[in-house]
């Protein structure tokens, strides 16, 4: 069915290089879709199964019935890919071009490598963290085994009634597709639809109580604790001791901007790496860039990468801020403090910025003397002051060991750490190929650890089994620390939602028995050892939370983020209310009611969470600092209460409150967000007040 589709995409791809003009490309692509409806083997897609989970709709969509004399473009992805990815912000720049009122609808049609990627709630998950909002089918290789796909990403191309016209493979493909689509909106002119597809509906049902949205990684310092809150766009500086945010590091919008914390734009952070108390690095992914926070200036600044996606499989550009990067991810320290290492995700190679002139690991050079005797002489690899080179890997997407680092290859590695009993290590969290490998600092030799298998060409050799080397078993793991305390190295296995410790000198791995009445964890993207205090804090990615394991007992908890005057810096309100209360001196309880009112065309959404979380002084006394708000259906309202004791000994405050609801309305939903500001005043000559005072703050939506 798809032969001729793909040959003739392929020999399409090779000549439009030879022609120079834009309307000469054009009659190219014509020329090569004529040639396709004019074969007799051209048949029409297969339709989406029924029954499949839909995102960003308001039902399931047909080729058939919703999109037959439209151009459908179908975004074959799977959601841990990295080059799957980098094909989003591609598809999103055609998107703004060529609407749905154009003629054009994007599908993402996730395909799963893992398993854990089969469940529709963990697809959900993703399309919210990665701001999807075309419609997406958790298809289940049905499409993908009909249309002959093999590899992800792979874009398809479907004419009017359906009709497969090309299929092009990977990534960077935005220049030829945005040439592809003008040209054949243009040839199907009289039989596309410039109708909108009011089945098309973005809509989010998050409702994170934390504060947090999709927080990808952590690291500590002395009393600070540094979270990469990812999905807004931003870092917190966090007391590791009370939870208090200290300081908000980006505006929340996302962006590539340098200065003050509160002018600052990230993309997506991920690695975070203290160079000392005043000074950390970021790993800001989707910026393709490494930022700089001076806590003493109170400043961001780029030390390398130039805000765009590059290929480049060596560096050495100078400045390193005219240097390209590809996704890094995850970041670690020499012992010395003069590299920075650099999960470079989307190049599958390991690379340095150099902090100071400095030496890197040995370098071999083999000379051949008499009766073919090899000698190898030792050498060590300078790097200069500002250089951002690769370090480890060729660039081939494997999970190849090898003496010799520019020989050996990784797969989508995420996660480093500094490591080894005499720090004498980089642990490599290496994601595609489910395995974590090390990198030694003497020689750069890599080698395994635990996952994976011996044939570097295998990237589905994943589970979830502890044991020995390649015999363990890890799936998509994207962090790994190291505890000097305990001698033993810990990943957050991510898909299998686990953390496991890794015993470098046996290399085994086992799977570690939390105690908790927490909720269970969902894909953990970061992990850190916090030797001094004897706690293990972990990004509890899809929980939205910052989670915190005691290694003596293994006990788990929620960590508290503490905001000092609201939720969420970052968020754009709705709607916000203030009230006050005046009470006299003695202790007081309070009742406090919250309503959210609805007119009669606006409407809670009835499977959709609605919640509420809480922020007041630490001395007060609350039933409940976040819950669940109810839906009265008959009064078209939702309610919540909450009881509060004020202490005698405190005088003024202030209790804010921050809602999240979904409401419904004109066939499309989405999450708003409310705040209530409520100040107590203390006055001794005030009334004495009742043992419980009501106090009501309503919405009118």
């Amino acid at each position: 069915m798809m032969d001729l589709v793909y040959e003739l995409s392929a020999d399409l791809t090779e000549n439009l290089a030879d022609i120079e003009s834009r309307q000469g490309k054009i009659l190219l692509v014509q020329k090569c879709i004529k040639q396709l409806l004019n074969s007799k083997d051209v048949v029409a897609s297969p339709d989406f199964r029924e029954a499949l989970e839909w995102f960003n709709v308001s039902q399931p969509l047909s080729l058939r019935k919703h999109l037959k004399d439209k151009l459908v473009l179908l975004d074959f992805f799977t959601y841990c890919c990295i080059n799957c990815l980098h094909v989003l912000p591609e598809i999103k720049k055609l998107e703004e071009k060529y609407t749905v009122e154009h003629g054009l609808v994007v599908i993402g049609v996730h395909s799963a490598k893992f398993d854990a990627e089969k469940s529709s709630k963990n697809v959900e998950a993703a399309v919210l963290r990665h701001e999807i909002h075309h419609p997406v089918v958790n298809d289940g290789m049905i499409l993908w085994n009909q249309l002959e796909i093999s590899c992800w990403p792979s874009i398809v191309l479907l004419g009017p009634g359906n009709i497969p016209l090309f299929i092009l493979m990977g990534e960077g493909h935005t220049v030829i597709l945005d040439l592809i689509i003008e040209a054949t909106l243009d040839f199907f002119k009289d039989k596309i639809s410039m109708k909108s597809v009011p089945e098309i509906s973005p809509r989010s049902h998050l409702a994170p109580s934390s504060g947090l949205l999709f927080p990808g990684r952590v690291a500590v310092f002395e009393e600070k604790l540094l979270i990469a809150d990812s999905g807004h766009h931003r870092l917190l500086l966090v007391n590791s001791s009370t939870g208090q945010v200290e300081v908000k590091i980006g505006c929340g919008d996302s962006g590539l901007k340098d200065g003050s914390f509160k002018e600052a734009k990230f993309f997506f952070p991920q690695g975070i790496q203290f160079l000392n108390a005043d000074v950390a690095f970021v790993a800001d992914t989707e910026n393709h860039a490494i930022r700089m926070i001076d806590f003493r200036k109170c400043l961001v600044s780029t030390v390398a990468g130039t805000g765009e996606i590059g290929n480049d499989r060596v560096g050495g550009s100078v400045p390193a801020t005219k240097q390209q990067l590809n996704s890094p991810w995850g970041l670690a320290l020499n012992p010395k403090k003069t590299i920075l290492f650099i999960a470079m995700a989307g190049s599958h190679q390991i690379w340095g910025l150099a902090l100071e002139d400095t030496k890197l690991w040995k370098k071999y050079v083999s000379f051949i003397f008499l009766f073919s005797f090899i000698k190898k002489i030792c050498a060590h690899r300078s790097l200069k002051q500002g250089y951002c080179v690769a370090l480890a890997g060729s660039g081939r997407e494997e999970n190849r060991n090898n003496s010799y680092p520019h020989i050996a290859a990784f797969a989508q590695p995420s996660g480093l750490a500094l490591s080894g009993k005499n720090s004498d290590c980089i642990l490599v969290a290496d994601s595609e190929s489910s395995s974590v490998r090390k990198i030694l600092l003497d020689d750069g030799a890599v080698s395994g650890v635990v996952g994976g298998e011996k044939n570097p060409n295998n990237l589905f050799a994943f589970g979830d089994k502890d044991g020995k080397s390649t015999e363990a078993k890890l799936q998509h793991p994207i962090d790994v620390c190291w505890s000097s305390k305990l001698g033993l190295a810990f990943v957050a296995d991510t898909f299998n939602n686990k953390i496991k410790k890794i015993d470098l000198e046996k290399n085994t791995c086992e799977t570690i028995i939390l105690k908790s009445d927490a909720l269970t964890l969902k894909e953990p993207g970061g992990i850190f050892s916090d030797d001094a205090s004897g706690r293990i804090f972990i990004a509890d990615t899809n929980n939205h939370v910052i989670k915190v394991a005691d290694v003596n007992n293994w006990n788990l908890k929620e960590f508290p983020v503490r905001f000092s005057t609201e939720a969420d810096s970052v968020t754009k309100f709705l709607k916000s209310t203030e009230s006050s209360v005046v009470i006299s001196s003695n202790e007081l309880r309070l009742k406090y009611q919250i309503l959210v009112k609805f007119d009669g065309a606006l409407k809670a959404a009835a499977d959709a969470p609605h919640s509420y979380m809480i922020s007041l002084p630490d001395d007060f006394k609350v039933d409940a600092k976040k819950g669940e708000l109810f839906i009265r259906e008959q009064k078209n309202e939702l309610y919540g209460t909450v009881s509060l004791e004020v202490p005698s000994s405190h005088q003024n405050a202030q209790v804010v409150t921050v809602l999240k609801v979904v409401t419904c309305g004109d066939g499309v939903c989405k999450m708003e967000t409310l705040k209530a500001v409520l100040n107590i005043v203390r006055q001794s000559d005030a009334p004495q007040s009742s043992n419980e005072n009501t106090i009501e703050t309503v919405f009118e939506l």
